[in-house]
Protein backbone atom coordinates (compact mmCIF):
# COMPACT_ATOMS: atom_id res chain seq x y z
CA UNK A 1 0.00 0.00 0.00
CA UNK A 2 2.93 2.16 0.95
CA UNK A 3 4.58 1.39 -2.68
CA UNK A 4 1.37 2.47 -4.10
CA UNK A 5 0.71 5.65 -2.23
CA UNK A 6 4.16 6.75 -3.23
CA UNK A 7 4.26 6.24 -6.94
CA UNK A 8 0.51 7.81 -7.30
CA UNK A 9 1.94 11.11 -5.29
CA UNK A 10 5.11 11.35 -7.36
CA UNK A 11 3.15 11.20 -10.89
CA UNK A 12 1.04 13.77 -9.20
CA UNK A 13 4.02 15.79 -8.27
CA UNK A 14 5.60 15.44 -12.16
CA UNK A 15 2.08 16.13 -13.98
CA UNK A 16 1.04 19.41 -11.79
CA UNK A 17 4.93 21.14 -13.86
CA UNK A 18 3.38 23.87 -15.93
CA UNK A 19 5.40 23.56 -19.73
CA UNK A 20 7.08 26.25 -20.18
CA UNK A 21 5.15 28.94 -23.25
CA UNK A 22 7.35 27.90 -26.23
CA UNK A 23 6.40 31.00 -27.64
CA UNK A 24 7.42 33.11 -25.60
CA UNK A 25 10.83 31.41 -25.34
CA UNK A 26 11.16 31.27 -28.93
CA UNK A 27 10.49 34.66 -29.75
CA UNK A 28 13.11 36.32 -27.85
CA UNK A 29 17.20 36.61 -28.18
CA UNK A 30 18.74 35.66 -24.47
CA UNK A 31 21.55 37.80 -22.77
CA UNK A 32 23.55 35.27 -20.26
CA UNK A 33 22.92 37.37 -17.08
CA UNK A 34 24.83 35.27 -14.35
CA UNK A 35 27.28 32.16 -14.86
CA UNK A 36 27.15 30.12 -11.96
CA UNK A 37 26.61 32.78 -9.70
CA UNK A 38 28.94 35.37 -11.35
CA UNK A 39 27.81 38.41 -13.21
CA UNK A 40 28.47 37.66 -16.98
CA UNK A 41 29.95 41.07 -17.43
CA UNK A 42 32.61 39.32 -15.04
CA UNK A 43 33.38 36.37 -16.82
CA UNK A 44 33.17 37.85 -20.30
CA UNK A 45 34.88 41.09 -21.15
CA UNK A 46 34.11 41.25 -24.51
CA UNK A 47 30.90 39.93 -25.81
CA UNK A 48 28.07 38.94 -23.77
CA UNK A 49 26.91 34.82 -24.66
CA UNK A 50 23.46 34.80 -26.06
CA UNK A 51 20.53 31.87 -26.59
CA UNK A 52 17.84 31.47 -29.44
CA UNK A 53 15.51 28.45 -29.97
CA UNK A 54 13.92 27.76 -32.94
CA UNK A 55 11.60 24.74 -31.82
CA UNK A 56 10.09 24.16 -35.26
CA UNK A 57 13.96 22.29 -35.84
CA UNK A 58 14.33 21.84 -32.55
CA UNK A 59 17.50 23.61 -31.93
CA UNK A 60 19.50 26.49 -29.82
CA UNK A 61 21.97 28.83 -31.02
CA UNK A 62 23.78 31.61 -30.01
CA UNK A 63 27.25 33.37 -29.46
CA UNK A 64 29.48 31.42 -26.77
CA UNK A 65 31.23 35.00 -26.04
CA UNK A 66 33.48 34.83 -28.97
CA UNK A 67 32.42 31.26 -30.78
CA UNK A 68 29.13 30.93 -32.57
CA UNK A 69 27.41 27.48 -31.14
CA UNK A 70 24.55 25.26 -32.11
CA UNK A 71 22.94 21.95 -32.09
CA UNK A 72 19.99 19.94 -31.39
CA UNK A 73 17.94 20.23 -27.82
CA UNK A 74 14.92 18.33 -26.13
CA UNK A 75 12.58 20.07 -23.58
CA UNK A 76 10.23 17.86 -22.54
CA UNK A 77 6.93 18.65 -20.55
CA UNK A 78 8.76 18.66 -16.93
CA UNK A 79 10.84 21.57 -18.16
CA UNK A 80 13.87 19.52 -18.58
CA UNK A 81 16.45 20.53 -21.08
CA UNK A 82 18.98 18.83 -22.64
CA UNK A 83 21.32 20.04 -25.53
CA UNK A 84 24.52 17.62 -25.51
CA UNK A 85 26.01 17.33 -28.80
CA UNK A 86 26.23 21.25 -29.06
CA UNK A 87 29.37 22.15 -32.02
CA UNK A 88 30.81 25.83 -32.03
CA UNK A 89 33.02 27.59 -34.15
CA UNK A 90 36.84 27.51 -33.53
CA UNK A 91 37.83 30.77 -33.71
CA UNK A 92 40.99 32.65 -31.41
CA UNK A 93 39.51 34.76 -28.82
CA UNK A 94 41.16 38.22 -27.74
CA UNK A 95 38.75 38.85 -24.97
CA UNK A 96 39.33 37.30 -21.68
CA UNK A 97 35.95 35.04 -21.02
CA UNK A 98 34.51 31.75 -19.82
CA UNK A 99 33.60 30.42 -22.79
CA UNK A 100 34.46 26.76 -22.59
CA UNK A 101 32.43 26.76 -19.32
CA UNK A 102 29.45 28.27 -20.68
CA UNK A 103 29.71 26.05 -23.75
CA UNK A 104 29.68 22.69 -21.22
CA UNK A 105 27.32 24.13 -18.55
CA UNK A 106 25.07 24.30 -21.49
CA UNK A 107 25.65 20.83 -22.52
CA UNK A 108 25.01 19.49 -19.38
CA UNK A 109 21.80 16.91 -19.60
CA UNK A 110 18.65 17.03 -17.86
CA UNK A 111 19.31 20.52 -16.85
CA UNK A 112 15.61 22.10 -15.29
CA UNK A 113 14.27 25.42 -17.41
CA UNK A 114 12.26 28.25 -15.43
CA UNK A 115 10.80 31.53 -16.78
CA UNK A 116 10.94 33.62 -13.52
CA UNK A 117 8.42 36.46 -12.83
CA UNK A 118 10.96 38.75 -13.38
CA UNK A 119 11.02 37.21 -17.05
CA UNK A 120 15.08 35.71 -16.14
CA UNK A 121 14.86 32.48 -18.17
CA UNK A 122 17.15 30.18 -15.56
CA UNK A 123 18.77 27.02 -16.16
CA UNK A 124 19.31 24.48 -13.15
CA UNK A 125 21.25 21.41 -12.28
CA UNK A 126 19.57 20.23 -8.63
CA UNK A 127 18.97 23.08 -6.91
CA UNK A 128 21.77 25.05 -8.35
CA UNK A 129 20.92 27.70 -10.55
CA UNK A 130 23.95 27.58 -13.14
CA UNK A 131 22.85 29.50 -16.06
CA UNK A 132 20.63 32.55 -16.07
CA UNK A 133 19.55 34.63 -19.04
CA UNK A 134 17.76 37.95 -19.41
CA UNK A 135 15.69 39.08 -23.26
CA UNK A 136 17.36 41.31 -24.91
CA UNK A 137 15.72 44.28 -25.66
CA UNK A 138 14.65 44.70 -29.08
CA UNK A 139 15.78 47.60 -31.51
CA UNK A 140 12.11 47.90 -32.12
CA UNK A 141 11.51 48.40 -28.47
CA UNK A 142 9.46 51.02 -26.55
CA UNK A 143 12.34 51.46 -24.08
CA UNK A 144 14.39 52.42 -27.29
CA UNK A 145 12.49 54.89 -28.90
CA UNK A 146 11.90 56.15 -25.23
CA UNK A 147 12.62 60.22 -25.24
CA UNK A 148 13.91 62.09 -27.85
CA UNK A 149 13.69 60.83 -31.80
CA UNK A 150 16.84 59.51 -32.56
CA UNK A 151 17.77 61.72 -35.43
CA UNK A 152 21.17 63.22 -36.47
CA UNK A 153 19.58 66.72 -35.63
CA UNK A 154 18.76 65.42 -32.06
CA UNK A 155 21.78 63.90 -31.87
CA UNK A 156 24.15 67.06 -33.10
CA UNK A 157 25.99 68.58 -29.95
CA UNK A 158 28.56 67.53 -27.61
CA UNK A 159 29.06 64.80 -25.48
CA UNK A 160 31.17 63.54 -22.31
CA UNK A 161 31.11 59.84 -21.74
CA UNK A 162 29.86 58.89 -18.07
CA UNK A 163 30.10 55.24 -18.39
CA UNK A 164 31.60 51.98 -20.52
CA UNK A 165 30.33 48.95 -19.91
CA UNK A 166 30.67 48.62 -16.27
CA UNK A 167 34.01 49.99 -16.22
CA UNK A 168 36.43 51.94 -13.74
CA UNK A 169 35.93 55.18 -14.98
CA UNK A 170 38.37 56.44 -12.99
CA UNK A 171 40.41 53.75 -13.48
CA UNK A 172 40.22 53.54 -17.39
CA UNK A 173 40.89 57.56 -17.98
CA UNK A 174 42.83 58.94 -15.11
CA UNK A 175 43.66 62.30 -17.12
CA UNK A 176 41.04 63.36 -19.52
CA UNK A 177 37.56 61.55 -20.28
CA UNK A 178 36.37 61.10 -23.60
CA UNK A 179 34.46 63.56 -25.33
CA UNK A 180 32.17 63.30 -28.56
CA UNK A 181 30.90 65.97 -30.81
CA UNK A 182 28.35 65.14 -33.63
CA UNK A 183 27.63 67.61 -36.41
CA UNK A 184 27.81 67.83 -40.60
CA UNK A 185 27.29 63.92 -40.06
CA UNK A 186 30.80 63.86 -38.91
CA UNK A 187 32.03 62.38 -34.95
CA UNK A 188 34.83 64.16 -33.21
CA UNK A 189 36.44 64.67 -30.19
CA UNK A 190 39.32 63.13 -27.75
CA UNK A 191 39.40 59.70 -26.99
CA UNK A 192 41.05 60.47 -23.23
CA UNK A 193 44.54 61.39 -24.91
CA UNK A 194 44.58 61.50 -28.47
CA UNK A 195 41.74 62.93 -30.81
CA UNK A 196 39.53 61.21 -33.34
CA UNK A 197 37.45 61.72 -35.78
CA UNK A 198 35.08 59.13 -38.14
CA UNK A 199 31.69 59.17 -39.71
CA UNK A 200 28.65 58.13 -39.19
CA UNK A 201 25.61 56.16 -40.54
CA UNK A 202 21.81 56.37 -38.44
CA UNK A 203 19.24 53.74 -39.65
CA UNK A 204 16.51 52.51 -37.48
CA UNK A 205 17.86 53.44 -34.32
CA UNK A 206 21.19 52.00 -34.74
CA UNK A 207 24.40 53.84 -35.14
CA UNK A 208 27.26 52.77 -37.08
CA UNK A 209 30.71 54.69 -36.51
CA UNK A 210 32.88 54.64 -39.68
CA UNK A 211 37.21 53.63 -39.24
CA UNK A 212 38.66 56.03 -36.58
CA UNK A 213 41.43 58.39 -37.44
CA UNK A 214 43.26 59.47 -34.15
CA UNK A 215 46.49 61.21 -33.45
CA UNK A 216 49.80 59.15 -32.30
CA UNK A 217 50.15 61.06 -29.03
CA UNK A 218 52.21 58.53 -26.32
CA UNK A 219 49.90 58.68 -23.37
CA UNK A 220 50.84 57.20 -19.91
CA UNK A 221 47.76 54.60 -20.10
CA UNK A 222 46.16 54.12 -23.71
CA UNK A 223 43.68 50.69 -22.23
CA UNK A 224 40.92 53.47 -21.53
CA UNK A 225 41.71 54.93 -25.16
CA UNK A 226 41.62 51.75 -26.74
CA UNK A 227 38.86 50.68 -24.73
CA UNK A 228 36.49 53.51 -25.75
CA UNK A 229 37.85 53.14 -29.44
CA UNK A 230 37.02 49.91 -30.16
CA UNK A 231 33.07 50.24 -28.42
CA UNK A 232 32.80 52.29 -31.74
CA UNK A 233 33.90 49.64 -34.36
CA UNK A 234 30.52 48.17 -34.46
CA UNK A 235 26.99 48.67 -34.87
CA UNK A 236 25.16 50.08 -31.55
CA UNK A 237 21.81 51.16 -30.58
CA UNK A 238 20.90 54.09 -29.53
CA UNK A 239 18.45 56.12 -26.87
CA UNK A 240 18.39 59.66 -26.44
CA UNK A 241 16.94 62.02 -24.15
CA UNK A 242 17.15 65.79 -23.67
CA UNK A 243 20.28 65.35 -21.69
CA UNK A 244 21.45 61.65 -21.91
CA UNK A 245 22.93 59.50 -24.77
CA UNK A 246 22.83 55.65 -24.58
CA UNK A 247 24.79 53.34 -26.69
CA UNK A 248 23.75 49.68 -26.56
CA UNK A 249 24.20 46.35 -27.98
CA UNK A 250 22.13 43.45 -27.74
CA UNK A 251 20.25 45.23 -25.07
CA UNK A 252 23.73 45.58 -22.37
CA UNK A 253 24.53 49.86 -21.91
CA UNK A 254 28.07 49.88 -23.99
CA UNK A 255 28.61 53.83 -23.65
CA UNK A 256 26.10 56.42 -21.77
CA UNK A 257 27.21 60.29 -22.36
CA UNK A 258 25.54 63.52 -21.33
CA UNK A 259 25.53 66.19 -22.99
CA UNK A 260 27.21 69.35 -22.90
CA UNK A 261 25.40 72.51 -22.07
CA UNK A 262 26.06 74.97 -24.92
Amino acid sequence: MLAVLTFTFATQSCSSVKPLDKAQLENQTWALKTLNGEDAKLSFTGKIPDLKFDFSKNTVSGNGGCNGYGGDFTLNEQNVFSAPNLVSTMMACMDANKEPEFFKLLSTPDLEVNLTEDSLLTFSQGDKVVLEFQPVVSFTSPVISKGLDVSPENLSGKWNLTSIAGEDMAALFPDKVPTMEIADGKVSGNAGCNNYRCTFKLQDNVITFGPAMATKMACPALKGETTFLSKLATPLQVSLNENGLVLMQEGNEVLTFARVAE
